[in-house]
């Protein structure tokens, strides 16, 4: 019994590592374009992340994806290398999804879904080891122009639904149109106490005057 205890302890140090390193992450760089009354609009320079894509409900999501991208960060690729990462943590359906691009879905909130670390700015994809799991991938992000809604409180996902409604209500009373669907971004651990942790609404919008 002692023997299993520790095993398990072992098993879960570099999950509870990994948890205390969001903490103090850094996050992607943008510009302040507009700030809203219910939003603010950003402009993000461009972006490498990890992904991989699951099929789940938009709440088991993360505990299916985050393994994955946890161990590509913590030496589970070709160079056994420790990577930093940046904050957040993005969740988005995936553009071959059932739904539309406001993120709409059938019965269930089923996926696919994209789950995402963002990589530190200063990597270029070239100096990225491969994931040693095909389910992981490194994909470079264009610069973008992103709409975001910031809530604090938990991950619920009627909590997101909610707040998801209300910026895409405010983007089209503004006259922008988005361009994907919307992404889930968490920037706390998830021991965060609910009434701590930061969250955001985000979806790329088409340059005002675009087609």
């Amino acid at each position: 019994m002692k023997m299993k205890l520790l095993i398990a302890a072992a098993m879960l140090i570099p999950v509870v590592m990994f948890a205390l390193a969001l903490l103090s992450l850094d996050e992607p760089d943008y510009t302040m374009v507009e700030e809203h009354d219910d939003f603010e609009l950003r402009r993000y320079a461009p972006l490498i992340v990890a992904e991989t894509e699951v099929e789940a409900s938009f709440e088991d999501a993360p505990g299916a994806a985050s393994p994955l991208l946890v161990d590509y960060v913590q030496r589970g690729n070709q160079g056994e290398r420790n990577l930093p990462m940046l904050a957040p943590v993005r969740q988005q359906l995936a553009a071959d999804a059932p739904g539309d691009a406001t993120g709409n879905v059938g019965a269930g909130g089923e996926g696919p879904w994209l789950y995402q670390f963002a990589m530190p700015k200063e990597y270029r994809l070239s100096m990225l080891p491969q994931p040693n799991d095909k389910r992981v991938t490194l994909r470079q992000m264009p610069e973008q122009l992103v709409a975001v809604r910031r809530y604090d409180g938990n991950w619920s996902e009627k909590r997101y639904r909610d707040e998801e409604a209300a910026l895409l209500d405010a983007l089209e009373a503004s006259g922008l149109v988005t361009i994907s669907n919307p992404v889930f971004a968490r920037y706390n651990a998830p021991f965060v106490p609910g009434f701590l942790r930061r969250n955001e609404v985000m979806v790329e919008v088409r340059e005002p005057g675009g087609t």
